[in-house]
């Protein structure tokens, strides 16, 4: 009897050890679609999201696109990046985000024609980027587009955590006007949000068919106005195409880089109209860290919801008392910021000497 018990028993931890060992497999193994067509997607998407960039400036951030290489020297090379008019319209110094764990780059230059809203921005690096090879700016290659056709829309709407988001949908209009130009653009339904201009639009191909540019928000009719849905706007890679292959180096206009902590800060009572209060201490006195330049000395130093109380040895109330301690800065200046940080329930002070850079 205990022979057979203990037979049984070894039996069954043997069963278990083949299907954990079956699961830890499983669980490793890539996935692979049983779907031809969803396969299709998933490696197109995967050849051309490395290319998607964010274009970040001083007022916000939009989507781009990296078209064209050149190399220079001393194995420099120069990066252009296609983007609307509109993302980098007064848009002070700019850096380009590539994603989580990843240094961004400053923008170099850049040049626009503000009545097709199309720019290219320029950042030179020695890092090799991926680039996407557009046919219809670099062979002058009018590409099909064909109502009904699947579109892929690539950008960062919101905030930078939905880096690269997706969505997809059909083209519904092949021509459309655009700032009053006839054909400038082309509709579809693969939903835009804020953030979304200036990414590129894809078919399954992963040709590039269309710059992200615009959303219809309401609609209007007898009974009033409605929330639109699916009304979106990119603007056609055949019509913009002629204008950024025209680009020259004299087009370009240097985007002039000044010294700056590199944080953007909030006073207290405007974050706590949209933020949870536990994110600051009680009855908090200073301003908060609501975003961080990736490309400046506090990066790494200073974090987002830091409530910084202290600069250089004086109390920081508002965000004019740090402004008047900016006055006449100089690449090099180095202060002495204080902040209360919450970590884990408890607040507690840290002090950083940050470079402006």
């Amino acid at each position: 009897m205990k022979k057979r018990l203990l037979t049984a028993l070894l039996l069954v931890m043997t069963i278990l050890a083949l299907v954990g060992c079956n699961i830890q497999l499983r669980a490793q193994l890539p996935y692979q679609s049983p779907h031809t067509y969803e396969q299709l997607r998933i490696d197109m998407l995967a050849t051309v999201e490395p290319t998607v960039v964010v274009v970040r400036t001083e007022t916000g951030h939009g989507s781009g696109i990296i078209y064209n290489k050149e190399i220079l020297e001393d194995n420099l090379k120069r990066y252009a990046i296609m983007t609307n008019y509109h993302v980098v319209e007064d848009g002070g110094e700019m850096s380009i985000y590539f994603g989580p764990g990843t240094d961004s780059i400053p923008v170099k230059d850049v040049a626009g024609y503000e009545l097709y809203d199309i720019a290219v921005v320029r950042i030179e690096t020695t890092r090799e980027l991926a680039v996407h090879n557009s046919p219809a700016i670099n062979d002058n290659v009018r590409l099909e587009i064909v109502k009904g056709q699947d579109v892929y829309a690539i950008g960062t709407p919101q905030n930078i955590d939905k880096f690269n988001y997706v969505t997809s949908g059909v083209v519904s209009m092949t021509t459309y006007a655009y700032n009053g130009i006839p054909g400038l653009a082309l509709m579809h339904n693969a939903e835009l949000n804020p953030g979304n201009s200036g990414g590129p639009l894809f078919n399954l191909n992963g040709d590039l068919i269309g710059i992200n540019v615009a959303k219809v928000s309401v609609v209007g009719g007898s009974s009033g106005t409605i929330a639109a849905e699916g009304l979106n706007y990119s603007l056609n890679i055949n019509r913009i195409a002629p204008v950024v292959a025209s680009f020259s180096d004299s087009d370009f206009e240097a985007v002039v880089r000044r010294p700056r902590l590199g944080i953007t800060v909030q006073e207290v009572e405007v974050f706590l109209e949209n933020n949870d209060p536990s994110l600051l201490p009680d009855d908090p006195v200073g301003v908060v860290v609501i975003d961080l330049d990736p490309t400046r000395d506090s990066y790494g130093k200073i974090q987002v919801y830091d409530l910084i109380i202290e600069m250089n040895g004086l109390p920081v109330t508002s965000i004019a008392d740090i402004a008047a301690q900016l006055q006449d800065a100089a690449f090099g200046d180095q202060h002495t910021v204080k902040v209360l940080r919450k970590v884990g329930d408890i607040f507690q002070e840290f002090t950083y000497t940050i470079t402006l850079s």
